[in-house]
């Protein structure tokens, strides 16, 4: 994970008492923020026809432009194609959600001819791709700088909704590898290890450059297994600093259920923020559960999604404006707008914490033992595992036999009278 500095602390001198209680009266809104969140419907992917943005229901517009298109040439940036489709969607009086396709289809072709990145070359929809490696050190390097060049244009905007995590996959937003082989990614390097700390870091990144805005990841099986996305998310999701910013993408409901079920599973437990992009035009029935369009929207409500991205065909030719309508009063009757965190929200601000769970050894073959850095008269002790499913209870116990659970990654979470505390652990 990218090493994020943290200040050193000061010191303040209090010469007279009423100073500090101004300061305690004080304290709400000194550490603490308001996080404004979308609810409701947006058109897709740089829906900037006229119909669509005089659509009554339109909330807003998704806006892309590739990493390709930004930066050229290296450290030679160019907004302008973007500029043009945010300011045409402001405009309108609408905001606007950003995403830029990195990995595969939008990172730039000078990344591995000119820098000498690693990558993976694969076949996908009857082309040969190249996948620059995410955890090459100059490809992040490169990535990271765009992410601060990207903030420099767009941080301070108030009409930008909030952004998408840009990631070294094959379309590069998704979290998909569709079409590459995962055992030829295995010998290139890919491990389940470097790709999780390159995706968390990332997002990190993202965090750290927008420090007011909700920060989106979308999520995919990788390998056909849940693992992957969901200790992305999960980490995340616990890690303070991100002061419940983080939210879970899926940009491929359809209504149905069998397409990627174990992490349907995952997307319903999850408690986080949740947004959606439709995987296609209503006129693509086949693309639907029993070819019936209005599913998705029922699937969204069931999952508990707070925004949902139909595609600008919808809005142009006003093919579905009742289901857009009532879901946007469904959001507003299910969701606020803004959220308040009680934490210091910059990354560069989090004060450090000291660790008062340990949990060993992790990862485990049989045994897990905890040391318990606090008083308590009652500890409960739950494991979870990734889909969010219970899998194991205990009572007031230090060491838990894991021996009858299978080798996965599991969460354990501890209550006691006024604390939760939630931790990963690899079972061997």
């Amino acid at each position: 994970m990218v090493s994020i500095p943290l200040p050193a602390e000061k010191e303040y001198t209090m010469r007279k008492p009423y100073i500090f209680i101004i300061l305690i009266l004080l304290s709400n809104s000194i550490f603490s923020q308001v996080i404004v969140k979308p609810i409701g419907c947006f058109a897709g992917t740089n829906g900037t026809n006229p119909a669509v943005l005089s659509h009554p229901e339109a909330r807003g517009v998704l806006v892309t432009e590739k990493w390709s298109s930004i930066e050229q040439s290296p450290g030679v940036y160019d907004f302008s194609a973007l500029n043009n489709k945010i300011n045409t969607v402001k405009k309108a009086g609408l905001k606007y959600s950003l995403a830029i396709p990195a990995g595969a289809f939008g990172s730039p072709d000078w990344l591995i001819d000119s820098l000498d990145v690693k990558y993976h070359s694969f076949q996908f929809r009857s082309q040969t791709w190249k996948l620059p490696l995410w955890w090459d050190p100059i490809c992040f390097r490169r990535l990271t700088d765009l992410i601060t060049q990207i903030s420099n244009q767009y941080a301070s905007d108030t009409m930008l909704s909030h952004v998408y995590v840009s990631q070294m996959t094959v379309n590069g937003v998704e979290g998909h590898l569709n079409g590459v082989d995962m055992s030829a990614f295995a010998m290139d390097g890919f491990t389940n290890e470097k790709w999780i700390t390159a995706a968390k870091s990332t997002t990190y990144e993202f965090a750290r450059a927008f420090p007011d805005k909700p920060i989106v990841f979308e999520v995919h099986e990788i390998d056909s297994d849940t693992i992957i996305p969901a200790t992305i998310i999960n980490d995340l999701s616990n890690d303070p600093s991100l002061c419940d910013r983080l939210g879970l993408g899926m940009w491929w409901i359809s209504g149905k259920t069998t397409y990627q079920s174990d992490l349907i599973d995952f997307i319903y437990n999850y408690q986080g923020d949740k947004y959606a992009q439709i995987i296609g035009r209503s006129d693509q029935s086949e693309r639907f559960k029993d070819g019936f369009y209005g599913t998705v929207f029922t699937q969204a409500k069931d999952l508990n999604i707070r925004y949902i991205e139909p595609w600008p065909y919808e809005f142009q030719h006003h093919t579905i404006d009742s289901l857009i309508e009532d879901f946007n009063i469904w959001a507003n009757t299910n969701f606020s707008p803004t959220d308040t965190c009680s934490h210091l929200t910059s990354i560069k601000q989090l004060p450090p914490t000291k660790s008062d769970l340990i949990i060993y050894p992790n990862p485990t073959n049989g045994t897990l033992s905890l040391k318990v850095d606090f008083s308590y008269e009652a500890l409960k002790i739950i494991i979870f595992n990734l889909n969010g499913q219970r899998v194991l209870t205990a009572n007031n116990q230090t060491e838990i036999d894991l021996s009858k659970l299978p080798k996965d990654i599991y969460l354990i979470q501890i209550h006691t009278d006024n604390k939760k505390i939630t931790k990963k652990f690899i079972k061997k």
